[in-house]
């Protein structure tokens, strides 16, 4: 049965407060996302009742409404019927506690900072990344030779987005800071131009005197987040002080020339520093009590998830790749979505009412075919807390084993079922271990333990 995407359009825009309470919508893989005039105007349990709807939360200076895969839809349905500011986004600055007198959430802040710089290039990146494991699935039974202009040309395909990582973030990070996307993207082209990177091979690298450390920006992640920073701070500072005539013209010019002469200066060899450390010491903690480290990754990711600070560690695993070349953090936690994706199918089949045999067969789906969680940890788990923690428990274990063997990953690849093949290429038969403990106590655990009692409670 189709939807009513108009009716659940209607519902969420009469409880949010009207649509003259709604200051901009937009929406990410699962969530609508309102910024609203006046939150004490939405009626958050009557929203949370909306056919449609899994979920009602507030993060980051939002109101998120959790929609599922069908979030789209829905989104489509109020621009069509309402007059609402589309995509409209408002910075928050993560070094304040106060914005227009209102309370800001640091680490909500900090949450939607790195989710807005990194969620927009996602499907492009975990393509890349997917890529690169089905040409390791090849090349490791013998199916592509490495030597074969065929592998090059595929390869390229792969790995092009992973060296021009800073290309991609410069676009992203621009918006989100507020600069000019376009002058931070021509920054980080300067940093990737070949004349430039050939002066790591070159002997007294200076500018005007001052020794410059040279270091490799391909696949790097902080320098250009710092630089996109920067200028933003620099033309707004600019854009206020400059006659508006020759704005156009000698911002962009002071902003590239300062800014990356900074980035070569300071910028590049802080962060490359910073980057190594980070690094190098959760590795070492991870390698002084791997079973620990793994098991509470684990265990805690879909935690992690529900409040929105699993993007804290997307910097950090890019970090690795760029440093280490490979990343030993998400590996850790390589069963979790098979773990929850199974629980809810479980929850599926044993259900006797239709909607939540709906409701937790789609999620199901989301999970298992797209990798994405929110669905069935916020419209199901959540309300069935035994079921959450023995699915917490047997990720945990799993997290342990990978912790334990000291699984890795070279390339970055999506978790779900679709990328089984490219999973055991890439991390190996302990990974699948992994993944085959969260499935069976998953399963277990939502057909064992589960209960109608729990959704209506």
């Amino acid at each position: 049965m189709a939807k009513d995407y108009k009716a659940l359009a209607d519902g969420v825009i009469a409880n949010v407060g009207g649509v003259e309470n709604v200051e901009s919508l937009a929406h990410c893989v699962t969530r609508l996302r309102f910024k609203l005039k006046d939150d004490a105007k939405a009626n958050m349990e009557a929203l949370g009742k909306v056919p449609g709807v899994i979920k009602v939360l507030t993060a980051s200076g939002q109101l998120q409404v959790v929609i599922g895969q069908d979030v789209g839809e829905a989104y489509d349905a109020i621009l069509a019927n309402y007059n609402v500011a589309a995509g409209g986004e408002v910075d928050a600055d993560p070094a304040d506690t106060k914005k227009d007198g209102k309370k800001v959430d640091i680490a909500g802040s900090l949450a939607d900072i790195v989710s807005g710089i990194f969620l927009p290039f996602m499907s492009a990146f975990m393509g890349a990344g997917l890529l690169k494991g089905i040409l390791v699935l090849l090349t490791t039974f013998n199916l592509l030779p490495k030597d074969s202009t065929t592998y090059s040309i595929l390869y390229a395909v792969a790995d092009g987005t992973f060296y021009f990582l800073p290309m991609f973030l410069a676009y992203s990070a621009g918006k989100k800071f507020g600069g000019n996307p376009f002058v931070t993207m021509a920054i980080a082209a300067a940093m990737l131009y070949p004349n430039f990177a050939a002066l790591s091979s070159a002997e007294n690298v200076n500018f005007l005197g001052i020794p410059v450390t040279m270091i490799s920006y391909s696949s790097t992640v902080l320098p250009i987040i710092v630089a996109a920073w920067l200028q933003s701070v620099l033309e707004k500072f600019l854009n206020a002080r400059l006659p508006k005539v020759i704005r156009s013209i000698f911002v962009p010019l002071i902003v590239m020339v300062v800014v990356f002469v900074l980035v070569v200066l300071v910028v590049g060899p802080v962060t490359d520093i910073a980057g190594k450390a980070i690094a190098n010491a959760i590795k070492a903690a991870l390698d002084f009590a791997p079973a620990i480290g793994g098991f509470l990754m684990a265990a805690l990711w879909p935690v992690m998830i529900i409040f929105g600070v699993h993007w804290g560690m997307v910097p950090i695993v890019m970090n690795n790749h760029a440093v280490l070349g490979y990343d030993y953090i998400l590996p850790l936690t390589v069963g979790t979505n098979f773990g929850i994706a199974a629980a809810v199918f479980a929850i599926s089949l044993k259900s006797k009412k239709a909607e939540t045999k709906e409701l937790a067969g789609t999620a199901a789906v989301s999970a298992f075919v797209g990798g994405v969680t929110e669905p069935a940890i916020y419209g199901i788990l959540m309300k069935c807390k035994k079921v959450f923690a023995v699915v917490l428990l047997a990720n945990g274990i799993g997290g342990a084993i990978c912790g334990i063997m000291h699984v890795t990953r070279d390339v970055m690849i999506t978790v779900n079922g679709l990328t089984l093949p490219a999973i055991a290429a890439v991390y190996g038969p302990w990974g699948i271990v992994a993944i085959v403990i969260s499935i069976i106590a998953g399963f277990a655990a939502g057909y064992l333990v589960f209960n109608d009692k729990m959704m209506e409670e």
